[in-house]
Order: C-alpha cells, then sequence, then structure tokens
C-alpha cells in the first residue's frame, strides 16, 4: 500500500472516540497536493467520509484479516 510518492503514516488504533477523527481530520489539512496520509485504524471511520469528500480528498479503504482497517488518504494535484 506504501509507494514512493510523498507519504505521512498515522496510526490512531489506541485513540478513544473522538481522537481519531481529530487526529486525521489536523494532518490532512496540512497535506500537500499530491501528498498521501496512510492510516491504521482499528474500524471503518464512517464519519469521516463525508468530512474528507468535503475537503476534496481522495480516501481507499483495505480492511485486514485482523479487523483493522488501513486508508489510504490522498489530496489530488
Amino acid at each position: 500500500m506504501i509507494d514512493s510518492r510523498p507519504h505521512r503514516i498515522l496510526d490512531v488504533c489506541n485513540l478513544p472516540a473522538p481522537e481519531p477523527m481529530v487526529r486525521i481530520l489536523e494532518v490532512v489539512a496540512t497535506l500537500y497536493p499530491g501528498e498521501t496520509l496512510f492510516v491504521t485504524h482499528n474500524r471503518i471511520p464512517h464519519l469521516l467520509y463525508p468530512r474528507l469528500k468535503e475537503r476534496g480528498l481522495e480516501v481507499e479503504t483495505e480492511e485486514s484479516t485482523d479487523g483493522g482497517v488501513k486508508l489510504k488518504i490522498r489530496r489530488p494535484h
């Protein structure tokens, strides 16, 4: 999932709600065009998706077999 393009990594698995959403939104606000944020989360953050869309961000979700979730959030060029 991680590639050579500019990116940041954030793990919010152990944070209580609503901290994961708060932290993710803080970081995505500072992404440069073309930069990607890779997030490790312990569940699918359904309430986050509309907020990312409002900000013009692209998101991909990958569920892992252990119940965790990996998000790839990208600010387009």
